[in-house]
């Protein structure tokens, strides 16, 4: 005999499924290129994201809003500027395929087993999966700065030695800028890059600290520009000073690193467990 909870959701379930199924079936080939471009390890069902996106399209998902803006600006420090909004867009078409994929599967089975608490663990579980893709890209950008304040006091070292013994600072730039291939060297090398094409070096030096993103360089940049600006004799010690005051902050970035480690272990695990949950507790509430 029915429930009075299978006879309220029987119509909600219904829609909700029929609906999922019916992106799924009608625009697949719409998004192919995008959904073919995504790389399967950063994401996953990933091949199913062209149903967020489509979700996204008939409500009109504004990219250009402040709350977008400010997300792009952050992609902007991982991927770059010409593909921050791609990947923002990829992101935000990901969580709601997660969101829209898990609550249908999750209604279906607290129906056919009669469970309404089954729709919280549904909810939860749709819930983890948005928070899993939004801490991952933190994690990428986390990294992202750690790498660059790690390199960033042997940079400053080298610097100040160089235009303490007469070397404008631009010719010292370009000369560092070339002894390494991470993160912060490429950035460098950009810069040098904008300086060459006649890009002025107040506009070139603040790019670069907004590419960084880290409010270390940020003042490097700002005392750069200063000096700059004003002619100022002062750069050799301000470069001095600050170099002294990044090793110290190294030191501090090496220990929080190890404490840590393992903390980052928690979210896929938590996804794992509750995936083998769930796989565990779906037969016995059918079979009730």
């Amino acid at each position: 005999m029915q429930s009075i909870f299978q006879l309220v959701m029987l119509i909600p379930t219904t829609i909700v499924v029929l609906v999922w199924i019916g992106l799924a079936m009608r625009y697949e080939e719409k998004f192919q290129e995008i959904t073919s471009s995504i790389d399967p390890k950063d994401y996953y069902m990933c091949e199913l994201f062209y149903i967020g996106f489509q979700i996204m399209e008939m409500v009109h998902f504004n990219i250009k809003s402040d709350h977008s803006r400010k997300k792009v600006k952050l992609m902007s420090e991982v991927y770059g500027r010409k593909y921050a909004e791609y990947y923002y867009y990829v992101l935000v078409g990901g969580q709601i395929t997660y969101v829209i994929t898990v609550i249908p599967i999750i209604l279906l089975l607290a129906l056919l087993a009669n469970k309404p608490v089954a729709m919280a663990f549904g909810i939860v579980l749709a819930g983890l999966f948005v928070w899993y893709l939004n801490e991952s890209f933190k994690d990428k950008l986390t990294a992202r700065r750690e790498k660059i304040l790690t390199e960033f006091p042997q940079v400053l070292s080298k610097m100040t030695l160089l235009v303490n013994s007469g070397m404008l600072l631009r010719d010292a730039w370009d000369l560092i800028a070339q002894q390494g291939d991470t993160v912060l060297f490429e950035e460098m090398r950009l810069t040098s890059t904008q300086l060459d094409n006649g890009v002025p070096e107040v506009v070139a030096y603040r790019e670069f600290a907004e590419r960084c993103g880290i409010k270390e360089v940020r003042k490097f940049a700002s005392m750069v520009i200063q000096g700059l600006e004003k002619g100022g004799s002062e750069l050799t010690f301000f470069l001095k000073d600050m170099a002294d005051e990044m090793w110290l902050e190294k030191k501090n970035i090496v220990r929080k690193k190890g404490e840590q480690a393992n903390s980052k272990l928690l979210v896929p695990t938590a996804i794992i467990f509750i995936g083998i949950l769930f796989m565990i507790m779906a037969p016995m509430m059918a079979g009730l």
